[in-house]
């Protein structure tokens, strides 16, 4: 990897980065480490996809040393795993101070930056893309709704209208599922609460360890799950073929 070594000062901690051949910023993994009070560079580093490290030789005083270095992604991966509250300052400090200044270069700039976009808008949605990718990566959380909550944090904290996108997760803009419990059972002359006890009873959904209803294999041939976020809660709503309301009649 050819490499320019930028030093940089973290409330007076040294973070050495250097850019590829391509302009991508890698960073000294122990000293991000060091900044976010991780003791085992090692241990913080393992946890990482291959794809987000990589080994380099770093000139230090006492010549060339092989060193590793984490990408973008690698390093929000690392802020994610510290609990200091440094950690919150330091991913202000990289998306401020850090990234604009490698983009001088404007290798960065043209790889990574919309010009359609205000530089700290930029830097927003950047910062949040990176850190809903490491959350999609935790086990037991659904890609669509980690890129659902996401999508809305973006919104949030940007004001980016966003819907476009969201309609796209994972349906097509007029899905064919579009009854929600209480709509299907207007259908049938049921509440909602005996909508969706009558689709469990003929094994089309079922209750989770998180009380919410989700699809068994036969009912994902009725209905969709589609991701959602709001008021600070993530999950799924299914919304149901107006053709199985038929199929409860049939079977009522």
């Amino acid at each position: 990897m050819p490499t320019e070594l930028m030093p940089f000062d973290f409330e007076g901690r040294p973070i050495r980065v250097v850019t590829d051949a391509q302009g991508e910023p890698w960073f000294v993994a122990a000293d991000v480490c060091a900044a976010l009070h991780l003791p085992e560079t090692h241990k913080a580093v393992a946890r990482l996809d291959d794809d987000e490290k990589a080994r380099n030789s770093i000139p230090t005083p006492d010549g060339e040393q092989e060193m590793t270095v984490v990408n973008e992604p690698g390093l929000y991966s690392l802020v994610l795993g510290s609990r200091k509250v440094e950690a919150k300052r330091f991913k202000r400090w990289v998306t401020h101070e850090v990234l604009p200044a490698i983009r001088k270069t404007g290798r960065y700039t043209a790889r990574h930056a919309s010009p359609a976009l205000p530089t700290p808008t930029q830097d927003r949605v950047a910062s949040i893309l990176l850190i809903g990718e490491a959350v999609a990566k935790v086990p037991g959380v659904k890609p669509g709704i980690a890129m659902a909550a996401t999508l809305t944090c973006i919104q949030e904290n940007t004001g980016l209208a966003i819907e476009t996108l969201r309609r796209a997760l994972p349906a097509a803009v007029d899905p064919i599922c579009s009854l929600n419990a209480t709509q299907l059972g207007q259908l049938l002359g049921l509440s909602a609460k005996a909508t969706n006890q009558r689709l469990a009873q003929h094994g089309l959904q079922w209750r989770n360890e998180r009380d919410e209803w989700e699809l068994t294999e036969a009912g994902k041939s009725w209905a969709e799950a589609m991701p959602y976020a709001r008021n600070g809660h993530s999950g799924y709503q299914i919304l149901w073929s107006p053709q199985v309301a038929e199929r409860l009649k049939e079977v009522a």
